[in-house]
């Protein structure tokens, strides 16, 4: 027997209030020894892979000895010394903005990694994590430790997968500002100009695939256009001002043109960068001198301690400062983020009497786990939202009727923070009216068929069409009944398998996939032909609406059985009090102005089905509201409704929790010196 809505509503709140405020140390243990095994583990194969780079700096110092023994060091060292105030001072602005852009790197990766670290921890850590770590040499294992001290939220995995992100993100926009600099400037060696177009050519492939990946990948959490775009200029004013730098403190007498002295620096420090070697050193002088044969060596290799000294030196040692002063606050962000539920549809229960009391009752669909809840700065619950190709989608309306304004502001601020296009998907007439106040761009999307239970009857002629196919399952022989606590969950299977072979796939996004532990969360009918389930539907549940999700048919199932379930459905709703009944949306059909546009939504519109759902909701003759997509501009509204396109239409996914989620505490001890040395004056 179900309950009513108002007894699950008073269950739900009962059940929250059980919940302690904050978990025991038992229940922490088994999670914090994972951790702590995962940390080792993780140390051990970071400490593995310092090797390669140690032999690789041990033979090119083999290799430069004959060289560097004939060097004249006092001509090296007058060199340094012959640098002026004013070139010191120059190297010194062009370092602070090559720094400024290494710091950004670390916001960026942490805004797409979601890690829900604030923007100014984010991009100090990573400031002192590459000013030290590039001076110590082995990145891998000094940026993780120096990431891991300074962001105790973290883990030390999520700390090592950080810096191999932003190691990637790094190469990726050196090797395209260097291929640029190659087709500028044309290279003597022909095979160089070959390995510089192929370079822009693998970035302007991986953009492509970002906007438009093909079905097979498109579940693949490709990185945006925009952040795309901002690693490669970051990696430009990084390593331009850099160069700039060293260009500045060679000697006057010299005259080397500025390109080509750049040029040779970004792919020296290609050479420094592969070998992991402490500054680069060895490879990084090696490449230079090879590419500026016109440069004495010992004013070039001069110029180059110079340069060691204001990029590397004095980073490294306003960074070790840092790093000894250790984390003094909480780095979490205080925007508004997005929230990944636990890798499971059982939802907390403060967060299920939220579900439940929205406005719309298929804010279950966060139960898919293919949606975050987006929360306000406060960490109040606004809306479902999901980061899709090159936009941050909200679906339906906010959680709180009443705050569409606040709602909007805030998915903005994530997306921005997220380097996406915000847009609202399928939300009623009055979160599109806001949105439209609000300069955005408004276009019809859907239409949701929906009825009243108390006034639904099978009399008259509108719903002759639908008595006609009842007749069918009834001579069938079909049998309703309502799922129980314990539902058959292997025949569920068995139908939901028939039904995925005569359909080819499953959708997803807005549209709930076959789960065993996602349809126990939701409201079940059952149809039986004698012992033997054929068919079944599910319904999104709140206080004020059931809201149809699943259709699963099996092969034995005669004509109309998914229409008597959903008869079945309006029945029971009616005898709870159910004050609404949706049947889903179905797109929308009229004509648009932009061709564009009208491409998009006839090329859905193939893909759905949308005539034939359309006649199968019309039988019960509902009433149609109209549902909208709204976005900032007419490029944003265009790029959100391709990238919903694609992922409706992708396969379903393989949702996990985010790995990269920062813990709300510190996951291990963090070292203070100024509290170690109070420690031993007592």
């Amino acid at each position: 027997m179900r309950q009513s809505q108002i007894e699950i509503e008073d269950s739900l709140k009962r059940s929250s209030a059980l919940i302690p405020p904050s978990p025991g140390r038992k229940s922490r243990a088994k999670p914090a020894l994972l951790d702590r095994q995962g940390d080792r583990k993780g140390l051990h194969k970071l400490l593995g892979k310092q090797m390669v780079p140690l032999a690789v700096m041990v033979f090119f110092a083999w290799l430069l000895w004959e060289k560097v023994a004939h060097l004249d060091m006092k001509a090296v060292f007058a060199t340094v010394a012959t640098v002026t105030p004013g070139q010191w001072g120059l190297a010194g602005l062009a370092t602070l903005a090559s720094f400024w852009a290494v710091g950004q790197y670390d916001r960026v990766l942490h805004a797409q990694l979601g890690t829900g670290i604030s923007d100014s921890s984010a991009r100090s850590s990573g400031i002192v994590a590459i000013g030290l770590s590039q001076a110590l040499g082995f990145g891998a294992l000094t940026g993780t430790l120096i990431r891991w001290r300074m962001l105790p939220e973290l883990t030390l995995w999520q700390a090592a997968r950080l810096s191999g992100a932003v190691a990637l993100s790094f190469l990726m926009g050196w090797a395209v500002i260097a291929a640029m600099a190659l087709l500028v400037f044309q290279p003597e060696v022909p095979w160089m100009k070959t390995l510089a177009t192929g370079a822009i050519a693998l970035f302007l492939t991986l953009a492509a695939l970002s906007i438009y990946p093909p079905r097979a990948l498109v579940r693949l959490p490709w990185p945006s256009i925009k952040t795309m775009v901002t690693v490669v200029g970051l990696a430009a004013i990084d390593t331009i001002c850099a160069g700039l730098a060293l260009y500045v403190l060679l000697p006057d007498h010299l005259l080397l043109p500025l390109g080509h002295t750049v040029s040779a620096y970004l792919f020296s420090l290609g050479a420094g960068l592969i070998s992991s070697t402490p500054g680069g050193v060895g490879p990084f002088e090696a490449t230079l001198a090879s590419l500026l044969p016109a440069i004495p060596l010992e004013p070039l290799l001069g110029a180059v301690v110079a340069f060691r000294l204001i990029y590397y030196g004095v980073p490294a040692a306003i960074s070790a400062l840092f790093i000894l002063r250790g984390p003094r606050r909480c780095n979490l962000a205080r925007e508004p983020h997005l929230v990944k539920t636990a890798a499971s549809p059982y939802l907390s229960p403060q967060l299920e009497v939220q579900i439940f009391a929205a406005p719309r009752a298929e804010a279950g669909l966060l139960r898919t786990r293919d949606f975050s809840l987006l929360s306000a700065a406060d960490g109040t619950a606004l809306g479902l939202a999901s980061p899709i190709g090159q936009s941050l989608v909200m679906l339906s309306d906010p959680l709180a009727a009443h705050c569409p304004a606040h709602t909007r502001d805030a998915l903005s601020r994530a997306a921005t923070r997220r380097y996406r296009m915000p847009a609202i998907y399928k939300c009623g007439a009055r979160m599109a009216a806001s949105a439209r106040r609000a300069g955005w761009q408004v276009l019809p999307t859907a239409e949701e068929a929906w009825l009243i239970p108390a006034e639904f009857s099978l009399e008259g002629s509108k719903t002759r069409q639908l008595r006609r196919v009842l007749r069918k399952a009834e001579e069938g022989r079909i049998r309703v009944t309502e799922g129980a606590r314990e539902l058959p969950l292997d025949q569920m299977d068995r139908v939901a398998a028939e039904w995925l072979a005569m359909r080819g796939q499953e959708r997803g996004f807005s549209m709930g996939t076959y789960d065993r532990d996602y349809i126990s969360c939701q409201r079940v009918f059952l149809a039986w032909q004698g012992t033997n389930l054929v068919a079944f539907v599910s319904f999104h549940e709140s206080r004020n609406e059931m809201t149809l999700d699943l259709m699963r048919i099996g092969e034995a199932a005669p004509d109309g059985t998914i229409q008597l379930l959903i008869v079945k459905a309006i029945e029971a709703a009616r005898k709870q009090g159910v004050p609404r009944l949706s049947l889903a949306a179905v797109p929308w059909q009229g004509e648009d102005r932009n061709a564009l546009t009208r491409w998009l939504r006839q090329k859905f519109l193939s893909r759905s089905g949308a005539a034939g759902l359309r006649r199968f909701k019309s039988a019960f003759a509902p009433q149609w509201e109209t549902l909208y997509l709204a976005a900032p501009s007419r490029l944003a509204l265009t790029v959100a409704g391709m990238d919903i396109l694609r992922r409706v239409t992708a396969p379903p996914p393989k949702v996990t929790a985010n790995p990269m989620k920062a813990a709300r505490s510190a996951t291990h001890p963090t070292l203070r010196v100024t509290r170690a040395l109070k420690l031993r004056r007592n």
